[in-house]
């Protein structure tokens, strides 16, 4: 009875901790099959970016993203194993623990074993139940034999049971082990491969250091036009404001219909789909650190999507597309309207909407415009009215 009570505690004690570590460690399984995609992904885009033998601001970013993530799978890959150890050392200690109460109960049962034994041996087992004043004695006598043999028989089984079920546990853990022995082998793999993978990060950036004229002209003009993108940008909305009949300058009036467009755009922030089906943010909304020129800073008003060759562009949101057209920037763009709210698509071609049309989450609105240089870009923008909202924190993660 004594040892079923600890034994009950014990698993108390035990599966809460196994849970949580198990949800631990299947955590940082999916984040580490998530990662191992994206760099699957970036090793395509990376080798179609390679058949041009020049290097480009194209094949650095997606070398960055790439080492970016090559460090998330290595941090993945050792959390994995650190979790597992712990639940190693954990089931060893209780083991252990397990092991000092079997003992001490073995005791008890010896000495209650070996006190029969002697009276049997100073009596005689069958003349001490014969030697009963009545029947009720005798049959107490013999229940009493057999009820100490029982239940010293249960409490070993249930010892053992439950010290060979911990054993088989620890099995499958120190095999998890051994597993990720094979794993932390592949960890210097890729340690070894980031080391190679930074050295010619190194490199890309020396040479493109080489065209400092042509890059910071390029990057020049590619400011001014976005500065002249901005601007027109602005008049757009400005004048969509004003045919909405508002009476201020910087708030969309808005109908009934499109009121619950909006409420509805508000309770998705942060689950919106990616305009693209695949791809990363190459440059973030706000300040960026340029990639080669570490010391010049430029800001963006969205976020830059870099993706594969003839990439469909997605509406990430029901809404009517309210304008299209063209900017030596950005190619052609496609602006939809949410309520209140505008996604901006620029870079677009083979466009497939045209303006006043209603179009649903993920609808195909063209595809992404590619540049030798540049490689295959998305500029997604998201505004408030007249107010930029950064992209990243409406998308789904």
């Amino acid at each position: 009875m004594i040892f079923s009570r600890l034994t009950i505690l014990f698993l108390i004690i035990l599966l809460p901790c196994l849970t949580v570590c198990s949800q631990s460690v299947n955590d940082i399984k999916k984040q580490k099959e998530k990662t191992e995609k994206e760099i699957s992904y970036l090793n395509k885009l990376l080798n179609d970016a390679t058949k041009s033998k020049s290097v480009s601001i194209e094949k650095l970013n997606i070398l960055q993203e790439k080492i970016v993530q090559s460090k998330k799978l290595l941090n993945s890959l050792n959390q994995e194993v650190y979790y597992i150890q712990k639940d190693i050392e954990l089931n060893e200690k209780r083991i252990g623990e397990l092991q000092a109460e079997k003992d001490a109960m073995l005791k008890l049962y010896s000495k209650l074993v070996y006190g029969s034994w002697k009276k049997r041996n100073k009596t005689n087992k069958l003349m001490f139940i014969l030697s009963s004043s009545d029947f009720n004695q005798a049959y107490n006598r013999f229940k009493y034999f057999q009820q100490v043999q029982e239940y010293s028989g249960r409490q070993l089984e249930l010892i053992r049971q439950v010290n060979d079920s911990l054993n088989l546990k620890n099995q499958d853990l120190k095999s998890l082990m051994i597993q990720k022995n094979s794993v932390l082998n592949t960890i210097c793999v890729k340690n070894q491969e980031l080391e190679s993978e930074k050295s010619k990060e190194n490199q890309y950036v020396s040479e493109l250091q080489k065209k400092e004229k042509e890059l910071q002209k390029k990057l020049q003009n590619e400011t001014q036009r976005q500065q002249r993108l901005a601007k027109e940008l602005n008049k757009l909305i400005a004048r969509q404001i004003k045919k909405s009949g508002s009476t201020s300058s910087t708030k969309y009036k808005l109908t009934p219909e499109e009121k619950l467009v909006s409420d509805d755009f508000v309770k998705n922030k942060g689950k919106l789909p990616w305009p693209v089906v695949q791809g990363f943010i190459s440059k973030k909304f706000g300040i960026n650190v340029d990639p080669v020129y570490k010391r010049v800073k430029t800001f963006s008003d969205g976020i830059n999507i870099m993706t594969s060759k003839n990439a469909d562009v997605r509406a990430v949101f029901q809404g009517v597309v309210s304008e299209i057209g063209y900017n030596p920037f950005s190619n052609n763009f496609i602006i939809i309207r949410h309520g209140n709210y505008l996604t901006l698509y620029l870079n677009v071609i083979n466009i497939s909407v045209k303006k006043g049309d209603k179009v649903n989450t993920k609808d195909v609105l063209g595809k992404v415009g590619y540049d030798p240089e540049e490689g295959s870009v998305l500029i997604f923008q998201l505004w408030k009215d007249i107010e930029k909202q950064n992209p990243e924190l409406w998308l789904a993660k």
